[in-house]
């Protein structure tokens, strides 16, 4: 049913767990299905994501998919991470069944969400 790739990323998810210091989180969750993640930011003055790291609860396809979404993410510019979009997680995951291509747009959505926090907690900061 899954690729070798996924399973292997499954298996051994280099970014899972939490992140100690993370200055933005983005969490959300599929509805529909039940899958709910995490997803946390290290970001430096530079506005450069230097680490990323996730928590998920769901199946197979959505832990791959925030592991791919934080290796596409992690040493990139804020900016350049907005961009990122679920073709681009959809490809690096390889083929994945139809009724899981929903797993990208939740990445996608995390990824927004925790850089959307970010800045957040940045204006937070500048009104002390």
């Amino acid at each position: 049913m899954y690729s070798e790739k996924i399973i292997e990323r499954f298996v051994s998810p280099k970014y899972a767990g939490g992140l100690r210091g993370a200055n933005g989180t983005g969490r959300c969750e599929n509805e529909e299905c039940g899958d709910q993640v995490r997803l946390y930011i290290s970001v430096n003055d530079d506005n450069v994501i230097t680490e990323a790291k996730f928590k998920a609860y769901g199946g197979v396809c959505t832990i791959v998919a925030l592991d791919v979404a934080c290796s596409l993410i992690e040493g990139r510019s804020l900016e350049a991470a907005l961009r990122t979009n679920h073709y681009q997680i959809l490809e690096e995951m390889g083929p994945v069944p139809e009724s899981r291509d929903y797993t990208a747009n939740l990445a996608v959505e995390a990824i927004r969400a925790a850089i959307e926090d970010y800045y957040k907690r940045k204006e937070k900061e500048t009104k002390k």
